[in-house]
C-alpha cells in the first residue's frame, strides 16, 4: 500500500476511532475536553512514543504479557505481504523470538503524531539493526500507526501499517 493508500484508510478510520475511544473512556469531568482537542501535549506524545517503543521491542523479544496488554484483540498489522491479525503478529513474534534473531537496536526518524481525542495517529521512518545467527543487518522502512487511549489511561496500538522508506 503506498502512501496514498494508507492516508485513505486512516482517514477512513478516523470517524470511526473517536466513537470507540470515547465508548471505553470513563465518565469524567476531563473526558469531554480530551475528546475533542487536536493538541498534544508533552506528556500525550511522550506516553504514546514510550507505547510504540514498548511493542516493537516486546514483538522482538516475545513478551507476550506487553503485547497482550499493548495490542487488543482487534489489532490488524499490514506490510507489503498483506494483513495479519493480532494472534498472526503473536506468532510471528514467537516465531521471531524462537529463531534466535535479535533487535540490536532501533530508530524512529521524522516522527509526526496528529491527534483527536483519545485517538493519536503516528507517521514515522524507522530503522532497525538486528542480529541473526551472528550477522547483523541493518532494516529500514516507514511506519503509519494508530494508538487510542482506553478508560483506564494505557496506550493501545490497533492497527498499522509498515511500508518502504
Amino acid at each position: 500500500m503506498n502512501r496514498t493508500g494508507t492516508l485513505l484508510l486512516i482517514v477512513a478510520l478516523s470517524p470511526i476511532a473517536p466513537r470507540v475511544a470515547r465508548a471505553q473512556q470513563k465518565a469524567t469531568p476531563n473526558a469531554a475536553a480530551s475528546a475533542t482537542s487536536t493538541t498534544i501535549d508533552d506528556a500525550t506524545r511522550s506516553q504514546v512514543l514510550a507505547a510504540r517503543d514498548a511493542i516493537w521491542r516486546a514483538w522482538f523479544a516475545n513478551d507476550t504479557v506487553a503485547l497482550a496488554r499493548l495490542l487488543p484483540r482487534s489489532t490488524t498489522a499490514g506490510e507489503g505481504g498483506g494483513w495479519e491479525t493480532r494472534d498472526e503478529i503473536l506468532d510471528g513474534s514467537r516465531r521471531s523470538a524462537s529463531s534466535g534473531r535479535r533487535l540490536v537496536g532501533i530508530r524512529f526518524d521524522d516522527t509526526r503524531l496528529h491527534a483527536q481525542g483519545n485517538v493519536v495517529v503516528v507517521f514515522s521512518t524507522y530503522t532497525m539493526e538486528l542480529e541473526d545467527k551472528g550477522q547483523r543487518s541493518t532494516v529500514s522502512g516507514s511506519a503509519s500507526e494508530i494508538f487510542v487511549r482506553t478508560a483506564d489511561g494505557i496506550w493501545q496500538n490497533p492497527f498499522w501499517y509498515l511500508g518502504p522508506r
